[in-house]
């Protein structure tokens, strides 16, 4: 009898964990980047897909111009290209790395299903050298960084973080997101030298929404000034706090800044847990991969909801 019940356990354990990898795994489908294997056919998939990346060109080696991070290269086994299933939808993605490039650009291009998409992992303007490593469909990504950008004399150390694709974009994996309840999320932009956005969005916790276009909201090639309203949609709010959550706001730094001039800055302002605000300062908008989705998502919403005077 013991014997029997001991079957019956060990066949609904296996059975149990059995399902719950099948649910937990993603079905994988065969495309055309599974069988890419030249630098050629990478070149002309890109060229397809985007005309303007022309400072993208692959090289079967990478061969860097500056010897520190020619060896870091090559202790490290970055390879000038490298397939996984980043957005988890069961189509092989690639990544592709092009140092002998204008600004070291790293891009990754997504099967989407129905086409396909060019996300940029490099994203300043003057990009310093940067190593991607990719594991477990995720990028181990080495870089450059000072603790201060203002102190432009204090030697740069190398930093290691992981990007993982999660709400549309590569943003730094966290294992421990954060789960404040935000009460008012305000975002304001500045000019630049040029016609960058000037705009200040406010949206509370029951969705209701105000957007202050002051200059250059230029949506569906019309000219938006003054002053909107409208209530955000579930979807769009949702995950918007949902990204904040993920990469835990109140963690962050309070300044970001680029080392250039004549850029965009913003202030993103969070009011949450009964009162308590975090305000970032970010010049240039790229002060981290999940502050840079942030904004891309309340860029967005000038667009993306119906919007009334």
């Amino acid at each position: 009898m013991l014997k029997t019940h001991l079957k019956i356990v060990i066949i609904l354990t296996l059975f149990l964990s059995c399902k719950e990898k099948t649910a937990n795994k993603v079905s994988r489908k065969r495309n055309y980047i599974d069988n890419i294997k030249t630098e050629k056919q990478i070149n002309d998939l890109i060229s397809r897909i985007e005309n303007n990346c022309y400072e993208i060109h692959v090289n079967d080696t990478l061969k860097y111009r500056n010897k520190y991070w020619q060896h870091l290269s090559d202790s490290l086994k970055v390879k000038p290209w490298a397939k996984a299933d980043f957005d988890k939808n069961g189509l092989t993605d690639i990544l592709v790395t092009s140092p002998s490039s204008y600004n070291y650009p790293i891009i990754c291009i997504l099967d989407k299903g129905n086409g396909y998409q060019i996300k940029r992992i490099t994203r300043y303007v003057f990009q310093y050298c940067t190593l991607p490593v990719v594991s477990n469909d995720k990028i181990k990504y080495y870089f450059e960084s000072k603790e201060d950008p203002d102190k432009w004399f204090e030697p740069s150390y190398l930093k290691q973080i992981t990007l993982t694709y999660q709400f549309g974009d590569f943003i730094e994996e966290n294992l421990n997101p954060a789960n404040h309840k935000i009460e008012k999320i305000q975002y304001l932009t500045t000019g630049c030298y040029g016609s960058c956005p000037i705009f200040k969005l406010t949206i509370n916790s029951d969705k209701s929404a105000t957007w202050e276009a002051k200059r250059y909201n230029n949506i569906d090639n019309n000219e938006v000034t003054g002053n909107l309203i409208t209530k955000v949609s579930d979807d769009k709010f949702n995950e918007i706090i949902d990204l904040l959550n993920y990469i835990n706001f109140e963690t962050l730094k309070d300044k970001y800044a680029v080392n250039w001039t004549d850029d965009q800055a913003s202030i993103l302002e969070i009011t949450y847990d009964n009162g308590k605000v975090k305000k970032i300062y970010d010049y240039g908008l790229i002060g981290t991969f999940g502050l840079d989705r942030v904004y891309q998502l309340l860029f967005e919403l000038r667009e993306n909801q119906k919007w009334t005077k």
